[in-house]
């Protein structure tokens, strides 16, 4: 993926961003139109319903504006690793029952120890997601693969597949930007593909064969995500039968790990997707299309890109969420 030119600086705001973010605030740390989150420590700007924090020449847009040219492409791994250095469970804003994994070398060894680290990373995490949108993850694990490579994935927990546990790369952490690119698409997954929206499916989980897991996958009447069969009224299949239809039999030809075969049909359909691992599959566009919406001003455009980035403003309860994000991070630009 092709990097900014403005990388250096937009590192080193969202460093300042983030850093703002580590220690839980007091409610006389926020200012008078920032609201106070007892839960996460935390103070946030308070946008109104009318959408006054995002009109013209207010100095929230302006940042906006400023923040949303200057961020760079999301850089997003092929597939989880098969281990990971400790794995926590997460109580509410606290990471409990360290699980130590493999480690093959002295320097994965300090990654490991290194828990002060890992509950950075964590913070990060729940400084820019509120409490009650953390309620379907139920562990933290810690991983590296060295540079790039995987950045980070959810998966869901094995001891109850309902939930979810978020995984990051502790040295890919260490570049601020693609972090909070990474943690904001991430999300997205668990937002889209929890069990509300998708319900849990044990034959398919536990399938022993691929053709009992295909039949399964047949059987679903909405579109079937790999979790399970999406609920009618999800965000998933709303966004899929709106801008797949006409493109997801081609699609469905490309072998998920033929990378070159999902370029080409990315290149073919660049108007549709706002980025090119967008075009993976609809839970990655659908994924990468929620973090353009919360991390950049709302699209003029007629483009099917700016369409999908648009669509997540017909939930009020998105829009609302959205406005607590950028809230968060603006307020800490503020400090």
């Amino acid at each position: 993926h092709p990097r900014s030119i403005f990388r250096a600086a937009i590192v080193l705001l969202t460093s300042l961003l983030l850093a703002g973010c580590m220690g839980p605030l007091l409610p006389e740390d926020c200012f008078e139109d920032e609201v106070y989150d007892p839960v996460d420590g935390v103070c946030y700007l308070a946008c109104e319903v009318d959408d006054s924090c995002e009109a013209a020449d207010t100095a929230f847009q302006r940042w906006l504006e400023a923040f949303a040219a200057n961020l760079s492409g999301f850089i997003a791994g092929e597939e989880a690793p098969e281990y990971v250095l400790i794995r926590y469970d997460v109580a509410g804003n606290r990471l409990t029952n360290p699980e130590l994994g493999e480690s093959y070398s002295r320097r994965e060894d300090r990654l490991q120890a290194d828990r002060a680290a890992h509950l950075e990373m964590w913070q990060e995490f729940t400084a820019l997601i509120p409490a009650s949108y953390r309620q379907d993850i139920a562990g933290f694990s810690v991983f590296t693969d060295g540079v790039e490579g995987t950045f980070a994935y959810v998966e869901p927990d094995e001891a109850d597949p309902t939930r979810w546990v978020l995984a990051l790369d502790i040295i890919d952490a260490r570049d601020a930007e693609e972090q909070l690119h990474t943690l904001i698409h991430e999300f997205g997954h668990i937002l889209t593909l929890n069990d509300r929206q998708v319900p849990f499916d044990e034959g398919a989980y536990y399938a022993e064969d691929d053709f009992e897991y295909q039949e399964i996958a047949a059987a679903c009447r909405t579109y079937f995500t790999g979790e399970g069969c999406s609920e009618a009224h999800s965000y998933i299949y709303l966004f899929y039968v709106r801008f797949w239809p006409e493109i997801a039999d081609e699609h469905a030809f490309i072998a998920p790990d033929d990378e070159e075969a999902l370029y080409d049909f990315y290149e073919q359909y660049a108007d549709q997707f706002v980025s090119d691992y967008a075009a993976t599959d609809p839970t990655e566009d659908i994924a990468e299309s929620w973090t353009q919406f919360v991390l950049h001003p709302k699209p003029a455009g007629m483009t099917i890109a700016d369409q999908k980035v648009r669509f997540f403003y017909e939930f009020p309860e998105l829009v609302e969420l959205r406005r607590q994000i950028l809230g968060r991070l603006y307020a800490d630009a503020r400090r």
